[in-house]
């Protein structure tokens, strides 16, 4: 199983609160691989990759956010028409609940990645594997 750990920062949805903390992050040498932000009328939810989770977690803390570690499954998949359509078939055929996903880009022009939160880590992964998904691990995204 390849897991990979997404950092989940709760933020007051007032401004600026989003600047703090990509400052603490680039005053620490932390570089992001992918990011998405959920946001209600009081707060938002920061999710991130980060190239150095345990790093952006102990800052974070220092600096008295509250942070959450998830961990997620991380595909990546070729950048043509039908891909993630098969994706979310191979899963929904294993009957893996997808609560939400995000994309970003890889080292290639030709592929795109995903983050994808399931009801189901291991359920997931073994449905991503017998598809012949690639799963991503932390190494292979802080490498990127």
């Amino acid at each position: 199983m390849a897991n990979v750990r997404q950092i989940s920062v709760f933020l007051d949805n007032k401004p600026n609160q989003l600047t703090g903390v990509m400052k603490l992050l680039k005053e620490n040498g932390i570089n992001l691989r992918a990011l998405s932000i959920a946001d209600t009328k009081d707060f938002g939810i920061l999710r991130m990759i980060a190239n150095d989770t345990d790093k952006t977690v102990e800052v974070l803390r220092k600096a008295s956010y509250v942070v959450a570690d998830t961990e997620v499954v991380a595909i990546s998949i070729p950048d043509t028409p039908g891909q993630l359509s098969r994706v979310l078939d191979i899963l929904g055929s294993d009957n893996v609940n997808i609560e939400y996903l995000y994309s970003f880009l890889g080292k290639s022009d030709k592929s795109v990645s995903f983050v994808i939160r399931v009801d189901d880590n291991d359920n997931a992964s073994a449905a991503l594997e017998k598809g012949g998904i690639i799963q991503l691990t932390e190494n292979d995204i802080s490498e990127m």
